[in-house]
């Protein structure tokens, strides 16, 4: 089963808050049509304003085009992290997680961010990036069809139906508070976890009106405990083709990565530069650069680096 665990991040305060480095290339809030722009790739890292600058000098600068951060509810985007953003003109990607600061922890259910309980802290959030540019990417309560999140939709009190209306509220607030050019990333889990009715992906969809950019995100943990080794195209094409067909829209592979535990990493991220071949819509690679309990995901190692080089030159094409 290798959806059964997912990856760890060190969201507490803003000052600690990760980092991805993703990708697009829109200058507003028009996304292109498939196949009208290049990929550009990027990374997430726990610590960016201290990561980004050896990053750039181990894969170079078209790697760190995006920077995405998480940021819990009620709180705002670390300023060093803003910071960061405007001295590498990059685009800000903000993944806005409804719970306390810590996978797994309690949160306002669905029905609660439905009702407005989070409007204030959305809003005041919208107002902090809205006049970034490029065009900041905003990620609400993303993996939904897993069982790790409070916004978790097989959680108690929670729904596929609730969390619909959750992303109405959101996109709304968002809207109201002059997020206009503040594109929404729908990004659920490359495959659902249970996969149980009520559960699948195409239920949590919100409604093509309601998105801006597409996506999913999902981690090849290699050979650890039954997990078994997962190449990309294994990983994300039958998630590309459900979320595709929900949206003709932009497409991301919102967060990825590979551990060593059973294969060969290199071999991995050029294998990943060949899904533009199957994927047309594809847009935006974030690569987990972090290591922690499930395995090291970092592009530390020489070999990992320059296939993820080539990887980005492969995606400029």
């Amino acid at each position: 089963d290798r959806g059964a665990m997912a990856p760890a991040r060190a969201r507490a305060p803003p000052a600690a808050l990760g980092a991805a480095l993703g990708l697009a290339a829109w200058a507003g809030a028009s996304p292109p049509e498939a196949g009208a722009a290049r990929i550009e790739a990027g990374v997430y890292q726990d610590d960016p304003v201290r990561g980004v600058p050896a990053l750039r000098r181990a894969v170079g600068p078209k790697g760190v085009r995006v920077i995405s951060t998480y940021v819990t509810a009620g709180r705002l985007v670390d300023p060093g992290v803003l910071a960061l953003a405007r001295r590498s003109r990059a685009r800000l990607m903000v993944s806005w997680m409804p719970d306390a600061g810590r996978d797994g922890a309690r949160g306002p259910r669905l029905r609660q961010v439905a009702r407005g309980a989070q409007a204030r802290g959305i809003a005041r959030l919208v107002r902090q990036v809205r006049g970034l540019r490029p065009a900041p990417i905003l990620r609400p309560m993303p993996e939904p069809n897993t069982p790790w999140y409070a916004w978790s939709g097989t959680r108690a009190g929670n729904s596929a139906a609730a969390y619909r209306a959750a992303w109405t509220r959101v996109r709304r607030v968002v809207r109201g508070a002059g997020g206009r050019r503040v594109l929404l990333l729908w990004a659920p889990y490359a495959r659902s976890v249970p996969e149980a009715p009520g559960n699948a992906i195409a239920d949590y969809f919100p409604g093509a009106g309601q998105i801006d950019v597409v996506g999913a995100s999902g981690y090849n943990f290699g050979r650890a405990g039954d997990l078994a080794w997962t190449d990309p195209d294994a990983l994300f094409e039958d998630a590309y083709r459900q979320v595709t067909a929900l949206a003709p829209k932009p497409f991301w592979i919102a967060e990825t990565g590979t551990t060593a535990r059973g294969g060969d990493p290199a071999a991995w991220i050029r294998r990943l530069g060949r899904l533009r071949a199957t994927m047309p819509a594809l847009r935006g690679v974030v690569w987990y650069d972090v290591r922690e309990r499930a395995g090291d995901f970092r592009l530390a190692r020489r070999a990992t680096a320059r296939a993820y080089r080539a990887f980005l030159a492969r995606s400029a094409r």
